[in-house]
């Protein structure tokens, strides 16, 4: 595979994983091992670089399973991603934080992330490192609820980490009822899980490497479980030596059922 598209499917598998960080923070059924599936076993947590939160897994479940129950929000305003030797990356982050504190009042800070995310042979993302350092105080004090955008941005991350890797039975576990009924496209040779399946084994066959970048993620709310995402993106690939690019844009209904990811309800392509 080319290095750059290489570091880019990993860029890929380490925002998922960084929303995922964030959502879990968030939520109000807070389910710890689904946090620890996104750590190393040698995870070590810091604050401020000098208080050790958790080091190793079985200090880290103690931790996330203990972390107090607030309405708190985390977006993500800066995401670096930074190679660092085979499989390991830097990823800093600036996150803005609020909290509603116990008099109503909103709290919050400008926090600096740094990172380790060490990766798979797959390219599967796993943090190694965190160490989160409030830098200033966050001046808004209107409360916005993150949970959403962190929950929406995990799951797209994943879907396109899948893609630019070809895993359709990785992104089986994104459709609700397995995809049945489903909605790909209007092609007429792709009307369902198993003909895209077949599409994309085929279209994996014909590809020596290739990857996405997201130009846009628009989302708009339908209901209380259920929101429409519009993705813009170009997809570079070589197919039988030939350097491809093409802009490409995906509409999908996602539902949240409080699973792992969020659950496409229908994609158009």
């Amino acid at each position: 595979m080319d290095i750059s598209s290489r570091e880019k499917i990993r860029e890929h598998a380490a925002r998922d994983i960084a929303h995922r960080w964030f959502a879990y923070f968030e939520g109000k059924n807070k389910t710890v091992n689904r946090q620890l599936e996104i750590l190393s076993d040698d995870i070590k947590i810091l604050h401020a670089s000098s208080y050790l939160l958790a080091y190793g897994r079985d200090s880290a479940a103690e931790w996330v399973a203990n972390i107090p129950e607030e309405v708190d929000s985390h977006f993500i305003k800066e995401f670096i991603y930074n190679p660092l030797s085979e499989d390991l990356a830097e990823v800093r982050m600036k996150v803005a934080y609020q909290v509603i504190q116990a008099d109503n009042q909103i709290g919050g800070a400008i926090i600096h992330y740094q990172t380790l995310v060490t990766f798979t042979e797959d390219n599967l993302a796993l943090f190694k490192f965190i160490n989160k350092t409030p830098a200033e105080h966050n001046p808004n004090k209107v409360f916005a609820d993150s949970y959403q955008e962190n929950r929406i941005h995990s799951l797209i991350y994943r879907w396109i980490y899948l893609r630019e890797t070809f895993n359709p039975e990785g992104i089986k576990e994104l459709l609700v009822n397995d995809g049945q009924p489903f909605i790909f496209s209007e092609r007429k040779d792709v009307k369902n899980y198993e003909e895209w399946t077949n599409f994309m084994e085929q279209l994996s066959a014909q590809t020596q490497y290739g990857h996405y970048e997201i130009e846009s993620i628009d989302t708009e709310t339908v209901s209380d479980n259920q929101v429409l995402v519009e993705i813009k993106a170009t997809w570079k690939r070589v197919i039988k030596g030939e350097v491809l690019s093409s802009s490409v844009q995906y509409k999908l209904k996602l539902q949240d059922s409080g699973e792992r990811y969020l659950k496409i309800v229908d994609l158009q392509e």
